[in-house]
């Protein structure tokens, strides 16, 4: 059985668990995500906030990312302290002003409670820096630990912002619920265990309104981890499928897909349908609007999603679902893949020999280099790949070592 069709039977099973904690009221469920442009601020949180209590016809689930800026400053932050730099004592200040002064223009007179929280959060990180800073090497555990903590910041505030509309929220901090591993094909969402577990918590949390820390997850030793770079948006598809929402809105900071990035082409427009496979494709290739890891709970369920602006919501923005707008023409978008490199391996003498490109990709895979794009020609006489600019050099070295005979017989 598919991990898929585990999830489906899975959530069939807990259903009735997750519905008897509702407050009795049937109401269609709806996701949302907002990244970090979203949250880039104390205005932008209104902006959030405004948006789903304009929306009061369904329960809602929120992922949310780190505001702005904030999960790259706690990689540096951590690399600092364990490179020994004194620099991350004021990195941390500045981190943390910025979060209390949030609360103080987001909350006013009300934003006691959470000051005090965030203080209590700081003094645990600076304890976690000073640690990093004796051993000197950013443990893996500890690393995944600094990193989440933004989303866990943003979390509280949008719902301390929300209850200060006398408004019930519950807080779902996803490291209780959503299990993962690390496999050699990126993050595998134990299913099973993440839903069993959501059923629990929802017994407990009967709100209508939700808002989920996106990005962080526990592996299956119970140990913080978190879904990889840019992962929000998986989160929220994540999410969206353990809730059995019916729709998934992310938001960001422009109206939809465009057609083409518009720093290259000025023409370009908001595409108002996709099909999974063309967002995919689009994504694939550096359309930076969707995690392409977000596909795939949506397309084994069905799941349309919606791409829509924070800053103007009127907008439909795109509906990615199972198929698009034929209307629309042959060819959807263009998409540019930048800071690429190509590593060519040729010779005559690789002509009928077996097991060339097997060789080739098994030295890749060892090196953990991430082939992009393939191309060979008829005659057998090369194999081209398409790498990350930065894994170019370790691709090399790793080609050279295992071809090192051939080229050194010419």
């Amino acid at each position: 059985m598919s991990p898929f069709a585990r999830l489906s039977a899975t959530l069939a099973a807990t259903r009735h668990n997750i519905a008897s904690a509702a407050d009795g009221i049937s109401l269609p469920i709806v996701a949302h995500k907002f990244g970090g442009s979203s949250l880039a601020d104390a205005g932008c949180f209104r902006q959030v906030a405004a948006i789903l209590r304009g929306r009061d016809d369904a329960t809602q689930v929120t992922v949310v990312s780190a505001m702005q800026g904030v999960t790259n400053a706690l990689i540096a932050l951590a690399q600092s302290a364990a490179a020994k730099d004194a620099a991350w004592q004021a990195q941390w200040e500045a981190l943390r002003e910025r979060h209390l002064q949030t609360a103080r223009d987001l909350l006013g007179e009300r934003s006691g409670a959470m000051r005090v929280w965030l203080e209590a959060r700081f003094a645990d990180l600076a304890d976690t820096l000073k640690a990093l800073a004796v051993l000197g090497i950013p443990a893996r555990e500890a690393l995944d630990a600094i990193q989440g903590l933004g989303e866990v910041f943003s979390a509280h505030l949008l719902r301390a912002h929300i209850e200060s509309f006398d408004e019930p929220c519950a807080l779902l901090d996803a490291r209780e619920v959503l299990v993962v591993s690390h496999a050699e094909l990126g993050v595998a969402v134990d299913w099973q265990a993440s839903a069993a577990r959501l059923a629990d918590w929802r017994a407990n949390h009967a709100q209508r309104r939700i808002v989920v820390t996106g990005f962080v997850a526990r592996d299956g030793d119970g140990r913080p981890t978190t879904l990889g770079r840019n992962g929000s948006d998986f989160s929220g598809a994540i999410f969206a499928a353990l809730f059995e929402a019916g729709e998934l809105h992310i938001w960001t900071d422009v109206d939809g897909v465009l057609s083409a990035d518009p720093r290259l082409v000025p023409e370009a427009v908001s595409l108002d349908a996709l099909s999974y496979e063309e967002a995919c494709e689009l994504a694939y290739f550096g359309a930076k609007v969707i995690h392409p890891q977000t596909m795939l709970p949506a397309m084994a369920l069905g799941l349309p999603i919606h791409i829509r602006n924070t800053f103007n919501p009127d907008h439909p923005g795109t509906r990615i679902a199972g198929s698009g707008n034929a209307a629309q023409g042959p060819v959807r978008g263009l998409s540019l893949a930048d800071q690429l490199a190509i590593v060519n391996v040729e010779g005559a003498g690789m002509i009928g020999v077996p097991g060339t490109a097997e060789r080739v990709f098994a030295a890749l895979r060892d090196a953990k280099v991430s082939v992009v794009m393939i191309s060979q020609g008829s005659s057998e006489h090369s194999i081209c790949v398409v790498v990350r600019a930065s894994d170019c050099a370790r691709a090399e070295v790793a080609l050279d070592a295992v071809f090192g005979r051939e080229l050194a017989s010419g």
